[in-house]
């Protein structure tokens, strides 16, 4: 009989204890009424069984084009070795998919696409729930004077991320969301900017140059270090309209929130 808020804190424990690892938790049994129509193991097995299901139907949700592309066998089976590899220990289901690349990684050499495919749309997931922000408008930089240019620091959104892709597997993420068949895999060397505008994820890939700019930026270069970063990319004119060009680009696309004082 449970006597004290610690004891029955104690149960709950050891009940969860259980449901991550019958083995590590299986002094929980001793709780549990043992009877000729339902004993101990199939009554437990019914609760652990239950808490898997919810898990793998929480990844599902969090990849369902990684689901579609290893198909419902190879999927249920990965989820299943993921939880065993990475006990869920968020009290938000949301969260429980975040090592999932790192177990593609680890159990599917074979198939690196799917690591990606799983990271891909990881940061779309990122992208939605992130903190919201101010956007910064064209008309906010109008009152800066020229010589504040060079000083001038930009701040991205929250939500921009930027990964590093080494196979389409953003490509095949849009065919399987169009319902058709997925391109062959292949390599690629290229990178794909995420965000999220008016509630909505986007993403676009990039080329090196915007890339590295962005990361210059991200990392507490000013503008005007930008700038300068593009000279010796390309001819001084070129630098200034690219420069400018990517500032319009990213404002455009709500990317910008702030400037930092």
């Amino acid at each position: 009989m449970i006597n004290s808020s610690s004891q029955l804190a104690q149960l709950q424990s050891d009940f969860q204890a259980y449901l991550i690892d019958a083995k590590k938790g299986a002094a929980f049994k001793k709780f549990i009424v043992n009877d000729k129509k339902v004993g101990v193991t199939t009554r437990l097995g019914i609760y652990a069984d239950a808490y898997r299901l919810r898990i793998i139907e929480a990844l599902a949700t969090s990849y369902p084009k990684l689901k579609a592309l290893l198909g419902d066998d190879l999927f249920d089976a990965t989820a299943r070795s993921y939880i065993d590899t990475y006990p869920s220990m968020y009290r938000n289901m949301r969260w429980v998919g975040d090592k999932m690349q790192t177990h593609l990684i680890k159990t599917l050499p074979q198939h690196p696409i799917a690591a990606e495919m799983a990271s891909f749309e990881w940061a779309l997931g990122l992208a939605f729930d992130a903190e919201d922000a101010p956007v910064l408008q064209l008309q906010d930089l109008a009152n800066i004077p020229p010589e504040a240019w060079a000083d001038l620091q930009l701040v991205f959104h929250p939500s921009v991320q930027l990964l590093p892709l080494k196979w389409n597997a953003v490509l095949t993420w849009q065919a399987l969301d169009a319902e058709e068949n997925p391109p062959a895999a292949h390599q690629i060397d290229e990178s794909c900017l995420v965000w999220r505008t008016n509630m909505s994820a986007h993403y676009q890939s990039l080329d090196s140059l915007e890339d590295q700019a962005i990361k210059l930026i991200a990392t507490g270069a000013s503008f005007g270090g930008m700038c300068e970063w593009l000279e010796d990319k390309c001819t001084d004119q070129e630098a200034t309209m690219q420069a400018a060009q990517y500032l319009s680009s990213w404002l455009n696309q709500g990317l910008i929130v702030k400037t930092a004082d």
